[in-house]
């Protein structure tokens, strides 16, 4: 059993916990990045893709070093349109820890504040009603100093937070598929452009060959005709002889 289950169970019964399943965790929630416009074909928290490269920048996820997250490969969900619809749990994961890590050692989120706010309220998910979990887990973590304008403040900065880091990945992306991408769409390009002129030389040298072939065809046409015109009119004369011959032979 938690601490603020032991808190509160003299005041809330609980159900054993070894009755229960594991706990469901509750959906991630889409963060905005800060100062970042929404593009109209991509979710909300990602800024629109720019011309302009960043230079030097960095994420841990693509320039490291970071802590590896071992967890059993996933298979990517998409949509019919080809989008896909959940993140893959390292990138979940990735988040939780950033979280976990500002936590612990950013000042700004020294004592009791917003994370410590809704893992408490994890642990008395056994209350039903939403209105009442979220009282009793503020009014118990209240004796730590806890008060609504902190749990406010600190989940924005939870927020900006994320935002900041989203916009570092995004820049990072950016900047690695100008170095990976960019060079191979320009090869692409440029093998498109010879194929172009090979097509075109293609087209030209058909025609040519085509012409070609019909000045052959002609030119042979003509030359054979010529030359059985020129065997007939042989052999003609030829028989012509003959028959004289025959015919002198025949009356001398």
């Amino acid at each position: 059993m938690s601490f603020l289950k032991q808190l509160l169970t003299p005041f809330v019964e609980f159900e054993d916990d070894s009755k229960q399943g594991p706990a469901k965790p509750n959906p991630p929630v889409t963060a905005q990045p800060v100062n970042a416009p929404a593009a109209a074909a991509t979710p909300s928290f990602f800024p629109p893709a720019v011309p302009a490269v960043p230079e030097n920048a960095q994420h841990p996820l693509i320039n490291g070093p970071a802590t590896p997250i071992t967890i059993p490969d996933h298979v990517p969900t998409y949509s019919p349109g080809g989008t896909i619809t959940e993140p893959l749990p390292e990138h979940e994961q990735y988040f939780e820890r950033l979280i976990d890590e500002a936590n612990a050692r950013n000042p700004l989120f020294q004592g009791t504040d917003y994370k410590e706010f809704v893992d408490s309220k994890l642990d008395i998910d056994d209350i039903q009603d939403e209105a009442l979990r979220y009282q009793t887990a503020y009014n118990v973590l209240k004796s730590t100093g806890l008060t609504k304008e902190k749990l406010l403040s600190t989940g924005q900065e939870y927020l900006n937070l994320i935002g900041r880091d989203l916009n570092a990945f995004q820049s990072a992306h950016a900047q690695q598929y100008h170095k990976e991408v960019r060079p191979k769409e320009e090869l692409i390009r440029q093998k498109a452009q010879e194929l172009q002129t090979l097509t075109q030389r293609l087209t030209t040298l058909k025609a040519e060959i085509n012409q070609i072939s019909q000045e052959i065809t002609l030119t042979k046409d003509k030359m054979n005709t010529t030359k059985n015109s020129f065997l007939l009119a042989g052999e003609k004369k030829q028989k012509e002889i003959q028959t004289e011959l025959h015919k002198i032979a025949q009356h001398f």
